[in-house]
């Protein structure tokens, strides 16, 4: 009898598909990262399909948490795709605190901070990318007849950070754990849940409710206070009045007093 013990990585298809065989590409409705975003880890940002399996990717509410699996695809749209839900989300610069354009595929889930558009509201709810279309100068486009797309996951989901703080929605990667799915901890929306959020969003005129400007800091924020250290008593810091000179260099011997 075999064991599965570790997966290191996964891939859906060739990296090299054939354009005139679309039963090769992977339905374009889909989620993952189109290589080229960049992705806030332990070592700043990073873009996705630089990302390995143990690295540290900073999530929204659970710190650093290492990659455990990772799947990369390629992803071909016929020439003659119209429907918008087919086709990626084009996010332009500075739209959400994203200095970069940005391309979300369809079915990727983007949190949101209900707390920006509720005071009362707490937590976040996960929406696809593809109903942002026609919102605050977000369009379905095509970026191009075919692009790669990379979707890491996790041992639980998380809510990672895109391109200056966009949060983006990681699935975990389970096999066989069906009724895990239960205590998921963050909440996929409907689409009529949804379509309702993301008009608030538009009435406000503002998608900073789908980032985090603190997501643009990849190294960890410390809660503590920082003290100064004062040195041991009886020792004085040189240069200061009542204080031990310090060593002059370079001078000459009529410059000094």
């Amino acid at each position: 009898m075999l064991e599965v013990v570790s997966f290191s990585e996964f891939s859906d298809q060739p990296l090299e598909a054939d354009h005139n065989n679309l039963d090769q590409a992977v339905n374009a409705r889909r989620g993952g990262l189109l290589h080229g975003t960049k992705i806030a880890t332990t070592s700043g940002w990073k873009l996705i399909e630089r990302i390995a399996v143990g690295d540290l990717v900073r999530t929204l509410d659970n710190g650093f948490r290492e990659v455990r699996r990772v799947s990369t695809c390629c992803v071909v749209i016929p020439a003659d795709e119209t429907r918008a839900d087919y086709v990626p989300i084009f996010v332009p610069a500075r739209a959400a605190y994203n200095g970069r354009p940005v391309w979300l595929m369809p079915e990727q889930g983007m949190a949101i901070d209900l707390a920006k558009l509720d005071p009362e509201a707490d937590g976040v709810s996960v929406i696809p990318a593809r109903l942002l279309n026609g919102s605050c100068r977000m369009s379905s486009q095509v970026p191009g007849s075919s692009f790669q797309v990379t979707t890491l996951f996790f041992d639980t989901d998380e809510v990672i950070f895109i391109e200056g703080g966009l949060q983006a929605y990681c699935p975990a990667g389970r096999f066989g754990m069906g009724g895990a799915r239960e205590q998921a901890p963050y909440q996929v929306a409907e689409d009529a849940a949804a379509a309702a959020l993301i008009a608030s969003i538009a009435v406000r005129g503002d998608v900073s409710v789908l980032a985090n400007p603190l997501g643009a800091l990849p190294a960890p924020i410390p809660q503590d206070p920082i003290f100064p250290i004062r040195p041991p008593a009886g020792l004085r810091r040189p240069g200061r009045p009542g204080r031990p000179n310090s060593p002059v260099l370079f001078l000459r011997s009529e410059w000094r007093i």
